[in-house]
């Protein structure tokens, strides 16, 4: 009878383990949700995105497109990423992140920041060279060239306003990425300025871009 009662004992000691330790997993996972911005992400069209990226290799590359809307809409962001076919193996990716006001929720302040951004370079030893500062059709854009593993790459970002009288809370839109060669390739600083001056944006529900966008350094 004793024996019984302990094996009983034990099992119920088991079960109260194994319940609290799933509460406090729980617990883990919703704190770790509730710390980011809570919304909903849609996958998106190529015809129907507003990412214009024509540098070298991405005309027929495969791409993926989602769109983020936070809960109360002050947030949008629009992911994009290109994979070339095995022969060229070239790699890109790009981010819209604006806000109603104030600062977007992507919103690096040095093209380095740029590659934590990307699950693709996570654990990975880059070798940044030096600031470099070139232009598109929406302004100044702040590049590095980067060596990754094998892959020589150039990120970037550049962000502005819509706000013709600078302000506190004014509405800040930034578009980041990053552009790599196949593996072995040399990445030479007139292929940074041709992908930079690639990028771009559709005028689909976007107000008149100002003429001049200065980055925030």
């Amino acid at each position: 009878m004793v024996k019984r009662e302990k094996t009983l004992l034990r099992s119920i000691t088991q079960f109260l383990a194994l319940f609290l330790c799933t509460l406090f997993l729980l617990s883990a996972c919703e704190t770790e949700t509730d710390s980011r911005a809570s919304g909903q992400t849609v996958w998106v069209d190529r015809k129907d995105s507003r990412l214009i990226f024509k540098a070298p290799e991405l005309e027929k590359a495969n791409i993926k497109i989602r769109r983020f809307t936070d809960q109360s809409g002050r947030l949008t962001e629009e992911f994009a990423e290109w994979i070339s076919d095995s022969e060229k193996n070239v790699i890109a990716g790009l981010i819209l992140s604006e806000a109603a006001s104030g600062s977007p929720l992507t919103d690096p302040q040095d093209p380095k920041e740029v590659l934590n951004i990307w699950a693709v370079f996570q654990k990975q030893s880059p070798a940044f060279g030096p600031l470099g500062q070139s232009s598109n059709a929406l302004g100044p854009v702040l590049w590095r060239r980067v060596s990754i593993g094998s892959r020589a790459c150039v990120v970037f970002l550049q962000r502005w306003s819509i706000a013709t009288n600078p302000r506190p809370n004014a509405p800040i839109s930034g578009l980041s990425g990053y552009y790599c060669n196949a593996p072995g390739d040399v990445f030479p600083p007139s292929l940074a300025d041709q992908v930079i001056k690639s990028l771009g944006l559709y005028r689909k529900a976007l107000p008149q871009l100002p003429a001049e966008i200065a980055p925030r350094r």
